[in-house]
C-alpha cells in the first residue's frame, strides 16, 4: 500500500511538474511584437468550429489573405494559419492541428514554396516559427520528429523552454495572457502593410511549357492531396501573384497540372493578376509580396472564387457575427490608413523622380548657357584678336 501511494505521488509530482513546465513555455515563448506567436494563439482563441475557411503556406498566404476582407466581401469566417517559410512537410500535421478545434469546408493551401528544393523551408528558425507556437501535443511531437531529421537535435524542440528560459527579463503583464498559448487576435491573425515598391509586370501567360518539381517537394505534395482525399477535405491551391521568373512559371504550370489530375482545384493567381486588378506599379512591397492594396484586391478575387467555385454554407451564431464585425470595423481603419501610405509613397516618388529631372534638366540648360556663353566670349576673343592684328598690319603698313 504504501509502495502504491509513492508511486502515486511521484506520478503525481511529475505531472504537477510537466504541467508548470508547459505552462512556463507558453508564457516565455517570445510574444512582443511577434506576429507568429500572435497568429498561433488567435487561432487557438477562435471559438470551436467556427471557421469556415482555414489557409496554409507561408508569407506568400498571410501578406495576401486578409481574415476581415474575406468576411467583409462573401460573409465566410477564415484564418491564414501561415508562417513565414511554412515547411511543407508541416502541412500534413497543421491540418490535423486544425481539425482538433475548427471543422472548416474549405483549406486553402499556398503553393509556392512546392517550386522550391524541400530543405529550403527546413531551417531551424523556419520549423521553430511552427512548433514553438504549438500546443504541446503528441501531434506536435510528431510535427517536431517530421522536421528534424536528426534525433540527437530534437530535445530542444521537444522542450522549447530550453532556448527561451532567459526571457524571464521581458515577460511582462501581458505574457501571461499566454499562459494557456490562446490569445484572441483582433483582426483574426492579419496585418496590413504600407509600404511600396514598383514592379515590373511579368508575363506569365506566354510560358506554356512545364519544367519537373523537386522530387521530395513532388513527394510531399501527393502525400498531403491523399491525406486530403482519405479525410473528405475540401482544398483548393493557389499561387498569390508575384514577379514570377518564366522558370519559375514552367515549374507552376507542372504543379498545376499534378494538382488538378488529383482531383482539386488550383488558382495560378499569376495568370489572373489582371483579373484581379492586379497594377505591379502600385500593389507591391518587394518582388515576392503585395501591400495592403495588392492583398486587398487579391482577397476580393479569392472571396468570389471560392463562392463561384464551392457550395459552402455560411451560418454562424450571432456572438461569432459580432466578433468578425468588430475585426472588419478595426482592419477597415488600419487598413485604409495603410493603403493611403502605399499611395502617397508612390506619389512622393514620383514628384521625387520629377523634381529630379527636373533639376537635371534645369542643370543641364545651365551647362548649355554657359558653355553658349563661353563659346560666345571666345568667338569674341576671336574676333577682338582679329580686329587688332588687322589694325596692327594697317598701322605698319602706313608706317
Amino acid at each position: 500500500m504504501k509502495k502504491l501511494k509513492r508511486i502515486i505521488g511521484v506520478l503525481v509530482f511529475l505531472a504537477i511538474g510537466l504541467t508548470g513546465t508547459i505552462l512556463a513555455s507558453y508564457v516565455l515563448r517570445p510574444a512582443q511584437d511577434d506576429f507568429f506567436r500572435g497568429k498561433f494563439t488567435g487561432f487557438y482563441a477562435e471559438e470551436d468550429n467556427t471557421l469556415d475557411v482555414v489557409g496554409l503556406g507561408s508569407s506568400s498566404l498571410y501578406r495576401y489573405f486578409c481574415s476581415p476582407l474575406l468576411y467583409e466581401y462573401s460573409g465566410l469566417t477564415s484564418y491564414a494559419l501561415s508562417t513565414a517559410g511554412q515547411p511543407i512537410l508541416a502541412i500534413e500535421n497543421l491540418i490535423d492541428e486544425i481539425k482538433k478545434s475548427q471543422s472548416p469546408q474549405l483549406l486553402v493551401i499556398e503553393s509556392r514554396k512546392f517550386l522550391l528544393p524541400i530543405w529550403r523551408t527546413m531551417r531551424e528558425g523556419r520549423v521553430r516559427l511552427v512548433t514553438d507556437n504549438m500546443y504541446y501535443s503528441a501531434n506536435r511531437i510528431s510535427t517536431i520528429n517530421k522536421l528534424v531529421a536528426d534525433w540527437k537535435e530534437r530535445l530542444p524542440y521537444y522542450f522549447d523552454i530550453m532556448v527561451y528560459h532567459e526571457n524571464w527579463e521581458n515577460v511582462t503583464l501581458d505574457s501571461f495572457f499566454y499562459m494557456f498559448n490562446s490569445k484572441p487576435h483582433a483582426l483574426k491573425g492579419w496585418a496590413n502593410d504600407n509600404m511600396w515598391r514598383p514592379l515590373e509586370k511579368p508575363d506569365p501567360a506566354s510560358v506554356t511549357e512545364e519544367l519537373p518539381l523537386d522530387p521530395e517537394s513532388e513527394e510531399a505534395l501527393l502525400g498531403i492531396m491523399e491525406k486530403c482525399k482519405e479525410e473528405n477535405l475540401e482544398v483548393l491551391f493557389v499561387m498569390s501573384p508575384f514577379q514570377i521568373k518564366p522558370a519559375v512559371q514552367a515549374k507552376a504550370n507542372r504543379l498545376k497540372r499534378i494538382v488538378e489530375e488529383h482531383g482539386f482545384q488550383f488558382l495560378d493567381g499569376n495568370l489572373c493578376a489582371d483579373e484581379m486588378g492586379i497594377d505591379y506599379s502600385t500593389d507591391f512591397y518587394n518582388k515576392k509580396h503585395t501591400n495592403s492594396i495588392g492583398a486587398g484586391k487579391f482577397t476580393k478575387y479569392l472571396a468570389d472564387y471560392i463562392l463561384e467555385h464551392y457550395d459552402l454554407k455560411i451560418e454562424h451564431s450571432p456572438e461569432v457575427k459580432a466578433s468578425w464585425d468588430q475585426a472588419v470595423a478595426e482592419n477597415q481603419v488600419i487598413y485604409d490608413a495603410a493603403c493611403q501610405t502605399v499611395l502617397q509613397r508612390k506619389q512622393a516618388a514620383i514628384d521625387a523622380a520629377a523634381a529630379q529631372a527636373a533639376a537635371e534638366a534645369a542643370a543641364a540648360q545651365a551647362a548649355a548657357e554657359a558653355a553658349a556663353a563661353a563659346d560666345a566670349a571666345a568667338a569674341q576673343a576671336a574676333a577682338d584678336a582679329a580686329a587688332q592684328t588687322d589694325a596692327a598690319a594697317q598701322a605698319a603698313a602706313a608706317g
